[in-house]
């Protein structure tokens, strides 16, 4: 399995920017209507990576071929099925990352066992160029092979059609899945488990989140059974929920062509799933604190703001917003980094970052690792400094060091990049319903850096922080007596008193350490 991670400032520069000040190539061969639609291009108003050739197949399986030659000869294939673990109800836990498992233990054209030879004949290096992972939102199957050639690419095809409607679910097939899956649940970290799946509790209760981890648990793998992963499968591996991704050295129509007669005849097998809404953000809260105590817990503190993703979609409007609002939270960042280093500082480390939270939530937090266990100590440090951004904004300077880092970061973007690199930030914009865009050359990004103004960070930055929702999730690894509300009070002590403007290096407040 993989996590998904935040959409930070690098993914926004390796997927483009919306500015004007970015150029946009035309793509370089056409894109027909069913394809813009399957793609959602129209709505979005960007133009895709001139590089990548779109398509959709009459059964609604969508593509995307980009020929790249580094490495030379290789060959980069995703496929990306549009369900996870939010699909499973509530005696299917751990279901979809059963199916993922299952293509290891055989389908109707690959026995079990025969895989590992089939992959070696078509140019595998390692067992570990084929794996797969399966998230709250998502299931991909990543591989990776040495030779692009048309024996290659078969096998590659070949491959992800018996993933894509031939898995056999037999109680042999199912037994061996599930024995590989509960050794993988075993070798977990269970308390980080447990305190994932507490935070996604307690920021997005109600939605398809508020859950236990992916994988589901021991007793959740015996529950399931050939009949109930066969529903599930039949369900959701379904050819409008898959987009296939292919990257390396070939020829896009040639490779398109071979893909429609592999994979024309996918049909839905049975009772399509319907699309499952996140549930709703619960907005409203006001100030609402949240303790995880585990003795083997690390001592931090999450500060968020969370608020439903808006309907629009991906646009260049909302691409700026977010890199806008995401330069303040690097900013903020900074300033807690120092403050960490200062002389008895209640904090380790500290990071701040507004993204989306797969497809539930646009997330506005502030993770600050505490010192000798001094959660008091970060909550009031990371409570003043959130306020004195908001108030007061960042400085000028802050936001010169702030470019150039960002300029650092666009120029390697801009670089050439490998086919496995490319493949799977096709993916990762699949996953996230972006339009996979070309970067811009590094005289486009120093012009559309130059147009960035103090006035419109600092706007974006509280915008993002704007409802006055405070939702405060503390781990530690002792009792803490009337933890919500000690908690309450620590945040109010801070948060609301007299904040100055601009920022304030000697802030660092020695604290009891948390008890």
């Amino acid at each position: 399995m993989k996590p998904r991670t935040a959409f930070a400032l690098i993914v926004t520069a390796l997927l483009g920017f919306g500015g004007a000040g970015v150029a946009r190539s035309q793509p370089s061969a056409p894109i027909t209507p069913a394809a813009r639609a399957a793609w959602g291009l129209d709505q979005a108003g960007l133009q895709p990576h001139p590089g990548v050739r779109l398509g959709v197949l009459a059964n609604g399986m969508r593509l995307a071929l980009m020929p790249n030659a580094a490495p030379a000869g290789g060959l980069s294939v995703r496929l990306h099925i549009d369900a996870g673990a939010a699909v499973e109800g509530a005696r299917e836990q751990g279901f979809m990352h059963l199916i993922e498992h299952m293509i290891f233990h055989g389908s109707r054209n690959i026995p079990e066992g025969a895989l590992p030879m089939m992959l070696a004949r078509g140019g595998l290096t390692r067992w570990t160029d084929f794996s797969a992972y399966t998230t709250y939102d998502e299931t991909v199957y990543r591989l990776e092979l040495g030779r692009a050639d048309v024996g290659a690419r078969g096998t590659a095809l070949l491959l992800m059609r018996e993933i894509a409607d031939r898995l056999r679910f037999t109680d042999g097939n199912v037994a061996g899945a599930k024995l590989k899956v509960r050794e993988e649940i075993e070798g977990r970290d269970a308390m980080q488990d447990r305190l994932a799946s507490a935070q996604n509790s307690f920021l997005l209760p109600g939605t398809s989140l508020d859950r236990g981890p992916v994988a589901g648990g021991q007793a959740d793998v015996r529950r399931a059974d050939p009949d109930g992963l066969r529903r599930l499968y039949g369900s959701w591996y379904v050819p409008g929920r898959a987009t296939l991704v292919l990257v390396g050295d070939f020829d896009p129509a040639l490779v398109e062509s071979e893909i429609a007669a592999r994979f024309s005849d996918w049909r839905a097998g049975g009772a399509e799933g319907a699309p499952q809404p996140p549930g709703a953000v619960r907005a409203g809260r006001g100030i609402e604190a949240r303790a995880f105590i585990d003795r083997a817990a690390p001592t931090a503190v999450t500060i968020a703001s969370v608020r439903a993703i808006g309907g629009a979609g991906d646009s260049g409007a909302d691409r700026d917003e977010r890199f806008l609002a995401g330069l303040g939270s690097e900013m903020l960042g900074r300033r807690l980094a120092r403050l960490a280093r200062a002389p008895h500082s209640p904090l380790t480390g500290a990071t701040a970052a507004i993204y989306d939270h797969f497809s539930a939530a646009r997330v506005a937090s502030l993770d600050l690792a505490a010192n000798e266990r001094d959660w008091r100590g970060a909550l009031r440090l990371g409570a003043a400094e959130l306020r004195r951004a908001i108030d007061g904004g960042f400085t000028q300077a802050e936001l010169a060091e702030q470019l150039a880092g960002s300029r650092r970061g666009l120029a390697a973007s801009s670089a050439p990049r490998t086919s496995p690199a490319l493949a799977d930030a096709i993916v990762d914009a699949v996953g996230r319903g972006l339009v996979f865009t070309q970067p811009g050359n590094p005289a486009a990004a120093d012009a559309y850096l130059a147009q960035v103004r103090l006035a419109a960070v600092n706007a974006a930055f509280r915008a993002a922080w704007a409802s006055a929702d405070r939702l405060i999730f503390v781990s530690h690894d002792r009792p803490v007596p009337r933890a919500q509300a000690a908690i309450r009070e620590t945040w109010l002590a801070s948060f609301d008193a007299p904040a100055g403007a601009g920022p304030n290096p000697r802030a660092a407040v020695v604290a009891r350490p948390g008890e």
